[in-house]
């Protein structure tokens, strides 16, 4: 189980319980990046003078172009305005997790109907930090034990696949 499972299923409460809150809860149980609780006044999406997702480089993010999505990513979207108004967040390999107006908070895969309307990538440096120090690399030499290919049978198991595809 997952520490954001309990993000999943909540009801949506405008400027409480809704997309922005949930991304951040994520990624303070997640990654333990804390993000300010902005006051989101009802439908602030419809005033074209209030970016709430246009501050994300004051919290630390960086925006993201020409890159495959990463576990930890966000990305911002308008629902219903001309700015990004929804943000979702990547969760697991194509999954991801938000909460769209007077709906539950949903995990669900990353289809092109989301992938699509991201029109900004995110991601946060404290995420890249900690999935480097705990991704380990692993050399072939570890896994495989050498001896198996000095074996005469693996030899000619080897040199008959190797034919086969000449």
């Amino acid at each position: 189980m997952s520490s954001y499972d309990k993000l999943v299923g909540l009801p949506y409460v405008d400027g409480k319980q809704d997309c922005y809150s949930c991304v951040r809860r994520y990624y303070e149980l997640e990654w333990g990046v804390e993000l300010p609780n902005l006051a989101r006044p009802d439908r602030f999406w419809e005033d074209p003078h209030l970016d709430l997702y246009g501050l994300y480089e004051g919290f630390g993010f960086q925006q993201i172009f020409d890159r495959p999505y990463k576990i930890g990513d966000a990305l911002l979207m308008p629902l219903l305005a001309l700015q990004s108004s929804h943000a979702v967040v990547i969760v697991d390999d194509n999954q991801i997790l938000h909460h769209l107006p007077n709906q539950l908070s949903t995990l669900e895969p990353l289809r092109p109907r989301w992938a699509s309307r991201g029109t900004i990538h995110l991601r946060h440096p404290a995420v890249t930090k900690t999935q480097e120090a705990t991704h380990k690399s692993v050399h072939l030499h570890e896994v495989l034990d050498a001896d198996v290919f000095r074996n005469p049978a693996v030899q000619e198991a080897i040199d008959r696949e190797l034919a086969s595809r000449r």
